[in-house]
């Protein structure tokens, strides 16, 4: 019986942890403020949502640029594709390509231009598409991120969620170590 009830609670606990890592979550950081500050434009293509309401959005780290924009005309723009990929030299500077599957290869490093950030994480400069041509990110209301210059990279979060379930399993197994402790031998 007590073997039955210590299976019972193991299987609760193992449901509870795989329920709190399911709530770990790597949030886009761009539009901190929600102003709209998320487009890119381009002149053949319209613009690019990097903050798009379906989706996981875009994150800006100290390292790289990872996740997926939207263009309405272009389809989804992957930053951090396996074969290429959009880095961030944690000044700002980026680099590398991100790959659409209806547009190409899109270089935001290009010969005489490029895509920095600067302090107050603005996006600015041009990145380049063979396809598409150039990808203006200094428009009005541009792209900005949370991101900031020398800033550690992002971690993931820990929902509310996740931290209630992450208490009762701790709190679980404190109750049967301790429980376990007092059985006799």
């Amino acid at each position: 019986m007590i073997r039955r009830a210590h299976r019972a609670a193991i299987g609760v606990l193992a449901a509870l942890m795989v329920g709190a890592a399911a709530d770990v979550v790597q949030a886009g950081n761009i539009d901190p403020d929600n102003q709209g500050d998320q487009y890119a434009w381009g002149e053949n293509i319209g613009w690019i949502n990097f903050k798009p309401s379906q989706g996981p959005g875009v994150t800006v780290t100290a390292s790289t640029v990872t996740g997926f924009a939207w263009g309405e005309n272009i389809g989804w723009v992957n930053l951090s594709p396996a074969d290429g990929g959009v880095r961030n030299d944690g000044q700002g500077n980026l680099s590398g390509f991100a790959w659409g599957e209806n547009v190409g290869w899109i270089n935001f490093a290009p010969t005489g231009a490029g895509v920095t950030i600067a302090g107050n994480g603005r996006f600015f400069g041009f990145a380049w598409g063979e396809n598409i041509g150039w990808i203006n990110f200094s428009v009005p209301s541009g792209v900005r991120t949370s991101f900031t210059r020398g800033a550690p990279a992002s971690a993931p979060t820990l929902s509310t969620g996740g931290i209630l379930f992450s208490m009762v399993a701790l709190g679980l197994i404190a109750f049967f170590a301790l429980r376990r402790a007092a059985w006799p031998s």
